[in-house]
């Protein structure tokens, strides 16, 4: 169709490992299920000459990621506009009875006009996957410094509130630019997911509306009853 994509390739030592792969495949039926404007859109997957590939939108511009790195700390304003386009994704994902699980500052794309898209369906399950569930139970998928204290003690029933907490954790990253917890080794991290109590977003960055702040603790409230519904 004579458009510019993207192409993610499975390297070939990990074609070998049926759960890649079917991860892999797993991922490119997921995106091929949601079709908005900040999810980033996916095209076709398959296999070509034992190379497993995933043809998507290509996004040009940079990922949140890449402007926390260079230790940029956005306005307010900035990061609630982010912020809530990823929503609207999460919303027409969660609708849809996906999972996304991994939800952090590497997964969301920005196109050169600021519009906000998810990409990185890796780690998405179907709600109603009981046999996938099961199967992951007891392990912990997601990133530390972003991931769900469910997640992390691996329980079976996931909900899209542990999207919520990604979310709110990495909005906590983007305006105070800090993750909101530290450690030597990513399961000392995890720990302080489940344990330690959050420094206030507002307490590191004062020019923080106090609204603002609140709804970054709602968030990352660590019982997901305490978060938004």
């Amino acid at each position: 169709l004579n458009r510019t994509v993207a192409v993610k390739v499975l390297p070939k030592r990990l074609s070998k490992n049926a759960e890649f792969v079917q991860r892999f495949y797993r991922e490119g039926r997921a995106a091929a299920q949601l079709n908005h404007p900040n999810i980033v859109q996916a095209f076709d997957v398959g296999e070509a000459n034992g190379f497993h590939y995933f043809v998507m939108e290509f996004v040009e511009g940079c990922t949140v990621y890449d402007e926390v790195a260079e230790s940029k700390v956005y306005s307010e304003r900035e990061a609630v506009d982010i912020v809530t386009q990823i929503t609207r994704a999460l919303l027409h994902a969660h609708e849809r009875g996906f999972i996304h699980r991994d939800v952090k500052p590497k997964n969301i794309m920005l196109t050169k006009e600021r519009v906000a898209k998810l990409a990185d369906m890796g780690l998405a399950r179907e709600t109603t996957d009981h046999q996938a569930a099961l199967a992951e139970a007891g392990r912990a998928y997601g990133t530390p410094y972003y991931i769900a204290p469910e997640q992390i003690r691996g329980e079976v029933d996931i909900d899209p509130r542990a999207d919520l907490y990604s979310l709110g954790a990495t909005f906590y990253h983007m305006v105070t630019g800090r993750v909101p917890f530290e450690g030597a080794t990513p399961s000392a991290v995890m720990h302080k997911h489940l344990k330690a109590p959050l420094t206030p977003p507002d307490h590191l960055n004062t020019s923080l509306s106090s609204g603002c702040g609140v709804m970054i603790e709602m968030l990352l409230a660590k019982d997901r009853e305490d978060r938004y519904p």
